[in-house]
């Protein structure tokens, strides 16, 4: 049993350790973001929006596009869609009668995949700089006014920040502290030049950086080709930035049912085994192991008297750091209400993990009316 208690401690010591340099790097770059001044540079972007059936979404997406803080002539939208079954392409067609913007909307004809619709709206791009977001999100007024102002001769990719609609219930905010987790990790490791996870909710580059390194990931999944894009940048050297200010934050839409939320979970577990980032594997076991910790040292409290202490010390470490984490990034986002769900998630998460992670390897799941292996 002592040998067990030593692997414990030395898994909870490993975790606080890479926790507390994610939150030290957060900060940080939350501070540095602060400081950074607003350029009036009118760069030329063109914002590209895979969709697939986003009926419930596409035009509120559209219309805070419409809503802009940039001039109209100094941006195009174009939308791809990949084979959507339901009213999504009628009600783009109308939003583009009645609006003054320059949208240009593009069907896949054989080819499918978020991944494909993304390279054909890149190909019949007229900008240098590429901005993605998806068809359920929502950018803020200043969005396009940020990335301007962001890149110059030193960024070919640019991270923003993302957060979840506001709704209600548990499933939802276990969403959001999920998502937050993830949005603290991706800008922690940011702050030392070592970006290991970035989104294509709000994500902009360069073209000619995108072509330099040909593009997107050869990989056969759902998934990744955010993430995949950015290890390319990496290496190859392109200067990745991020750019953490509130007005520059875009809301996408949570999962509804436990079901589409674990399908999506899959969906995004799929693509791990491709991951390339020593960094990232790092997170990704040392979260994975922890999590498993944790189920041992649940039933070991009441059941272990002699090392019940340690176990509870063990135990407190692991959600006192995530706690401070979360802190600090839901008073960023100003989504502070979901830590009241703090303890419930954290009792739920290790099962969530594991499940996820077996399903992920075992089973196929669904996404949008296509099925996919693990």
């Amino acid at each position: 049993m002592i040998y067990l208690i030593t692997i414990l401690i030395l898994f909870a010591i490993v975790y606080v350790c890479a926790i507390t340099y994610v939150i030290v790097g957060f900060v940080k770059i939350d501070k540095t973001s602060k400081k950074q001044s607003e350029r009036n540079i009118d760069h030329q972007i063109s914002v590209v929006i895979p969709v697939r059936n986003e009926e419930k979404n596409i035009v509120e997406c559209l219309s805070s596009l419409q809503n802009q803080n940039y001039d109209k002539d100094n941006f195009e939208i174009i939308i791809i869609n990949d084979h959507s079954t339901d009213n999504t392409e009628r009600l783009i067609d109308e939003f583009i009668k009645d609006s003054e913007l320059n949208v240009s909307s593009y069907a896949l004809s054989e080819k499918t995949s978020k991944k494909e619709a993304l390279k054909y709206g890149i190909e019949k791009s007229n900008y240098d700089i590429i901005a993605t977001t998806d068809g359920d999100c929502i950018v803020s007024e200043n969005w396009l006014k940020n990335i301007s102002s962001s890149f110059n001769d030193d960024t070919d990719m640019l991270l923003g920040p993302i957060i979840f609609k506001r709704s209600k219930g548990f499933l939802y905010y276990f969403q959001v502290l999920d998502m937050l987790a993830i949005q603290g990790v991706e800008f922690g490791t940011l702050h030392y030049k070592r970006p290991i996870l970035n989104n294509a909710a709000n994500l902009a580059y360069s073209k000619s950086a995108y072509d330099a390194v040909d593009g997107f990931d050869r990989y056969d999944t759902p998934s990744g080709d955010d993430v995949f894009l950015l290890e390319k940048f990496k290496s190859t050297n392109k200067k990745v930035k991020g750019l953490l200010k509130n007005n520059f934050i875009v809301e996408t839409a949570s999962e509804k049912t436990l079901s589409d939320f674990l399908n999506q979970r899959l969906r995004w577990s799929s693509k791990s085994k491709y991951y390339k980032s020593k960094l990232l594997l790092f997170f990704s076991l040392i979260v994975l192991i922890q999590n498993l910790s944790l189920i041992f040292i649940s039933f070991g409290i009441p059941l272990v008297e002699k090392y019940r202490l340690t176990l509870i010390i063990l135990l407190g470490s692991k959600w006192l750091i995530d706690f401070i984490l979360l802190f600090l990034v839901t008073s960023f986002y100003n989504r502070n209400k979901a830590l009241l769900y703090f303890i419930p998630v954290q009792i739920v998460y290790p099962v969530y993990i594991v499940i996820v992670w077996i399903a992920s390897i075992t089973m196929k799941f669904e996404w949008k009316g296509r099925s996919y292996n693990g």
